[in-house]
């Protein structure tokens, strides 16, 4: 790092204009980094937010599946039961990956 700093410092003195390229490159790049940081931190929030929402709607499907409890025969028509059960395994399967 001190070897940088030196290095900066003759180039301040023998071009101010590469120098004050350099400090601006670097600004941007402190600026850029902190948009991508913040951007980062709206992506977890929102995976977050849709997990949650999953979890609840498996917890509901779960319990819907267990109050109608569908027997085979329900499962061979594939009428709404059917549609509650696959997709209770679906998200279950999602959830877990």
């Amino acid at each position: 790092m001190d070897d940088l700093v030196k290095r900066l410092r003759s180039l301040y003195f023998a071009d101010d204009s590469l120098l004050e390229e350099v400090a601006d490159s670097i600004e941007e790049l402190e600026a850029d980094r902190r948009k991508t940081y913040e951007a980062l931190l709206k992506v977890t929030r929102i995976h977050d937010e849709l997990e949650a929402k999953l979890e609840k709607a498996v917890d509901a499907l779960d319990e819907a599946v267990y109050l109608l409890r569908p027997d085979e025969k329900d499962m061979m028509r594939q009428a709404g039961v059917y549609r509650i059960v696959t997709t209770l395994a679906e998200l279950k399967g999602q959830k877990d990956e």
